[in-house]
Order: structure tokens, then sequence, then C-alpha cells
């Protein structure tokens, strides 16, 4: 276990963790383009709609791993007992669902999937599960960094798994025993790595502090992820299986700013809860964490109003470039969306779990009879994503009150105008070059990309000296650090 989760470095934590979940968006991204050109938009909304409900009953393991992984990075906790209680938990929930979803197949009509789909998702269930429970456990230990380049380490794997098996023609079957399998190893790995072993004593306590976590942590997991999920249910529903083949596809484009958000708040999550364990002030961190969350999301939602059809078709097939309404909307809420993490990680980290749980639920009961009203009355696909972008708007401003009255006051960090200010001169320089070049290959494509990020990165390096200061303070000695081990 780490020395002491109180004085993590967090912009060293969040810079490894950056590359980890790039490295990992990268590859996810790779898969997503080979799926959606085997499979076309149908077939892969088809897998999906499968991986969207396995990965709905995961989310109950995932909420469990958040209460274990604050729980053992409170300073001083004992993370046996910790990881005993996560891993009985997770068999017995489990042996329910593989349970439930037998009675089911058996007994009703409701799973129209094959057979073998059906027993797929219950494997991703017990595999990916595991996996949760784990590395969160890791994370907790004091190495966030190090979590999050296990769950790399599973990416390589499962893409390797599934490759095979997709063009073997086991189509969503294949891509679902595929991530069962490459998950299943790393678990395995992480359990090694952490170097903890599972002690029954004190079970019962352990049980019951974590319970005073888990019964937000739970819930608060589940309906967030039933809140993103439905959209996917919703828009299968209203629209078919090629609007969710655009919906996904438009989501794995935005992916990277997610990425970065989720690497920043990571570590945060890890000291935020070693500092509430000693009494010590957090806002400091969190102003930090909001400034730099949505690095990316700003200029890929300009890029995606730029030339949404592009690159839709440019990535994944001539196919989807009908869904370029789809990516500026996907993008939009996820502007929104982003900004919110660091908030919600400041809050669950420092025992405030309740807080985050009650604006989730509320957000899920907002934007179910709008999403339904929307898909049904004006359009199944963009319809569904506006209902989603109000509600995130909505739901960014609450998390600023909740701040306001928990955190110390609201949060609009100055570098966050600075990285809009350089979006939208992104945006001017990619409308003004866009007509001299012809864009009917990936070539130029990727290189007005490139350029994009060359007049984004460029401005924002001259507008912002709280930029400049981050580069050198995170980014340099990090490369230093690099250069020092390669010599």
């Amino acid at each position: 276990m780490a020395d002491n989760t109180a004085d993590l470095d967090l912009g060293s934590e969040a810079l490894s963790s950056v590359a980890a979940k790039f490295t990992m968006s990268g590859l996810g991204f790779v898969g997503v383009v080979l799926f959606a050109r085997v499979l076309g938009p149908a077939g892969t909304g088809q897998y999906y709609f499968a991986l969207a409900i396995a990965l709905l009953l995961v989310r109950v393991d995932a909420g469990v791993g958040v209460a274990i992984k604050k729980r053992v990075s409170e300073v001083d906790a004992d993370p046996r007992p910790y990881l005993a209680v996560g891993m009985a938990f997770h068999l017995a929930w489990v042996v329910v669902v593989a349970t439930a979803t037998l009675a089911v197949a058996h007994y009703t009509t409701f799973l129209s999937m094959t057979p073998l789909v059906v027993a797929a998702i219950v494997a991703v269930l017990a595999t990916v599960g595991l996996f949760q429970i784990l590395n969160r456990f890791y994370a907790g230990l004091g190495y966030p960094s190090h979590s999050l380049w296990a769950d790399t380490i599973r990416s390589v794997l499962t893409l390797g798994f599934q490759l095979p098996l997709l063009f073997a023609g086991y189509e969503a079957f294949g891509l679902l025993a595929g991530l069962a399998g490459g998950t299943l190893i790393t678990a395995l790995g992480v359990f090694v790595a952490a170097g903890v072993r599972p002690v029954l004593e004190g079970f019962g306590d352990t049980g019951e502090d974590l319970f005073a976590f888990a019964r937000y942590s739970v819930p608060t997991a589940v309906v967030e992820d039933f809140y993103k999920r439905v959209d996917v249910i919703l828009i299968g529903f209203f629209a078919g299986d090629a609007a969710v083949g655009f919906y996904e596809t438009a989501l794995r484009i935005v992916t990277p700013a997610q990425q970065l958000s989720g690497s920043i708040s990571n570590a945060l999550g890890v000291k935020v809860s070693g500092l509430t364990s000693l009494g010590q002030e957090i806002r400091e961190d969190v102003v930090n964490t909001v400034a730099y969350s949505g690095l990316l999301i700003l200029p890929m939602f300009f890029g995606a109003l730029a030339m949404p059809a592009t690159l839709m078709r440019t990535f994944f097939g001539s196919s989807f470039g009908a869904g370029g309404a789809a990516l500026v909307g996907v993008a939009g809420f996820f502007v929104f969306y982003i900004y919110q993490d660091p908030f919600a990680t400041a809050l669950e980290s420092s025992d405030r779990p309740q807080f985050v749980f009650w604006l989730r639920s509320a957000a899920l009961l907002i934007h179910l009879p709008l999403a339904g009203m929307l898909g049904y009355y004006w359009d199944g696909l963009l319809g569904i994503i506006a209902a989603t972008l109000s509600v995130e708007i909505v739901l960014f401003f609450a998390y600023q009150y909740v701040s306001k009255k928990q955190l110390g006051g609201i949060i609009f960090p100055r570098p966050l105008w600075a990285q809009l200010g350089s979006a939208v001169m992104m945006y001017v320089a990619i409308i003004a070059v866009r007509p001299l070049i012809l864009l009917s290959w990936w070539l130029p494509v990727v290189g007005i990309v490139g350029f994009g990020a060359v007049v984004y990165f460029g401005t924002l390096t001259a507008l912002s000296p709280h930029f400049r200061l981050t580069l050198g303070n995170v980014l340099l000695p990090a490369l230093q650090r690099i250069e020092e081990r390669v010599a």
C-alpha cells in the first residue's frame, strides 16, 4: 500500500493516468472502427445493445468497488477485510443474476437474443464485475494510475480475443466472449499486483462500515449507468439498430475527452479521501481538477461542429455519414457531463455520496419522460440526444449549487475560459481552411484535425499563464523522468 494517500502527487498521477487512458481509448477506437466496418450500423447496434444490458448489471459491483476504494484509501485503514467483503458480495451477485437470467430465458420470451449471447452477457458480468472490485481496490491502496494501466492491459487482451472471434463470424457473441476472456486474465493480474489477501477477521464490522457508504454508491452507480445506457435502449426502440450504431460510434469519437477527465478525477478521489480522513482542506485540488477536466472536450465539440459528417464517414465508413448530427449533439452534452466529474468525485471521496445519488436520481427522473417525449414526437435519435443535453446542462448548474454549499463556493476556474476561447479560435481556423482541402479520404481529414489541435494548443499556451505553469510543473518533470529511465 502507498505510504500516505493524502500526500499523493496529483499532477504526476493524473499524467500517468492520462497516458493509460489515451492508450486504452486508442485501442478501443481501433476496435470500434473494425466492429463498425465488419458488422455495419445494425450489427454494431446489436452488439452495443447486449453490452449495455451486461454493463448495467456490472454497475452494482462498480458501486461496491467505489465504496471499497473510498475506505481503503483512508489513512491507516486495513485493506484485507474490505477485499474479503467485496469478493463475497460479487460472488453472491453473480449467482443471483445468473439464476434470474436462466429463469427469464427459460420461462419467458423477454430476452430475444440467442442463448449464446445471453450466456455471454452473464460471463461479462462475472468477469467485468470482479475486475471492477479488484481494480478499484488497487486504486484505493494508493495506485490510481497503476489501476488505469491495468485497465489498458485489459483493453489489449480484450481486443486480442475479440478480433479472431469477430472475423470467425461469431459477431455479438464473439465480441462479448472476447471481453470476458480478456477481463478475467487482467483481474487475476490485478489481484496478484495488489499483494493483499482477503481475511475474514472483522468481516461483519467491515461489512457494516462498507454498507454505510455503499448504500449510496451502489444505487448511484446503477442510476448513473442506467441514465447513460437508457439512451441506447430508447434510440433502439424509437429509431432502430442503425441509429444505435450512429450514437455509439459518435460516443467513441469524443471518448478521449472523457478519458482525460476520468484520469484526473481518479487520482483526485484517492487524494481527497486521504485528505478528508485527516481533516485537511480539499478545495484547491478540486479547483485544479475542474480547470483541466474539459481540456479536450471543448476543441472536440467545436471540431465536430466544423465537420461532423466528414468525421463519421472517415472513421467508420460512408454509411455512417448520416450520423453527423448525432456527433454534434453527443459532443455537446459531453461538455456539461465531463465538467461534473470532479464535483461528484470530490463529494463521494469526502464521505458525502448522498449528494451525488440525489442529483443523479433527479436527473434520471427528468430524463426518462423528456427523452421518451422528444424521441416519440420529434426524432428518435436527435430528440433523445437533445433531452440528454438539456438534463446535463441543468445537472451541471446543480453541481455548482452543491459546490457553493459544500465545497466553499462555485468553481469556474480562469483556465476554463482560456480553453473556450482557444476552441473558438480553432473552429474559425478550420472553417477557413476546410474549403481549400479535398476531404475525400482519411489522410487530409487527419491532417486538418492535427491542424486544429495545433491551433488550439498554440492559442491556449499564448492565452493562459496557468496552462504554461502546468506544463512546466507536470509535463516537463515527467519527460525528464522518462529520459532518465531510458538513459
